[in-house]
């Protein structure tokens, strides 16, 4: 190949990583706006500003837009987030220590992302394809987290799946009410020491139940 040729391949390349980062992007800016129903390949290409066919070749449709947003576009905590940064610091600690923090983290990754509790929001409300896809990205960050915080030490004879669905749904629930009410259950939600008290008490838990 040729020099001309080899570039404009390369320009190439870079146009369509742009075109599909655009289409990503749209369709968070889409669900948080106007929630799943309203997420259709007309409404997306036209919030990025494409054909809509390119939907299709690069994503295969919708559904696979919707997943590659969950999976890329800053929607979910990712592992390096989730341990803190440091793998081989968060891999030295005990196996109730790294669940714990993993915790916290999402704790605060979650509450870091508007746009995630606003898509959360709306996830409470809708059941589809889209929807689905969303839930097997967060199914597939969950049981890699698990998968990371057991690399190597003997885990505890106790329902780890159960304790990760309880833990993560009480975040979400608190993440998303934070946004539309300014006290819940008599804790004000909008005071950053409820946080530390609500981080705390995780701490608690999951020591108590895995330590």
């Amino acid at each position: 190949m040729n020099a001309p040729a080899r570039k404009t391949s390369a320009a190439t390349a870079k146009d369509r990583e742009a075109t599909k980062r655009r289409l990503i992007e749209a369709v968070g800016r889409v669900l948080a706006r106007q929630g799943f129903q309203a997420v259709g390949v007309n409404t997306v290409a036209r919030e990025a500003g494409v054909d809509k066919v390119l939907i299709y070749r690069y994503f295969d449709g919708l559904p696979g837009l919707v997943a590659a947003f969950a999976r890329e576009g800053g929607f979910w905590p990712d592992l390096d987030e989730l341990c803190g940064g440091d793998r081989p610091a968060f891999l030295a600690l005990p196996f109730a220590q790294r669940m714990s923090l993993a915790v916290r983290n999402y704790l605060r990754a979650v509450r870091s992302r508007p746009l995630t509790r606003e898509i959360l929001a709306w996830r409470f409300l809708e059941k589809n394809d889209l929807t689905d896809a969303l839930d097997t990205a967060r199914a597939e960050a969950g049981a890699a987290i698990l998968a990371l915080a057991g690399e190597g030490v003997q885990r505890p004879d106790v329902d780890l799946p159960a304790l990760h669905v309880l833990l993560g749904a009480a975040i979400n629930h608190l993440a998303v009410r934070q946004d539309r009410e300014p006290v819940f259950a008599g804790l004000p939600l909008d005071d950053p020491a409820t946080w530390e008290r609500v981080e705390a008490m995780l701490d608690r838990m999951v020591l108590a139940v895995l330590g």
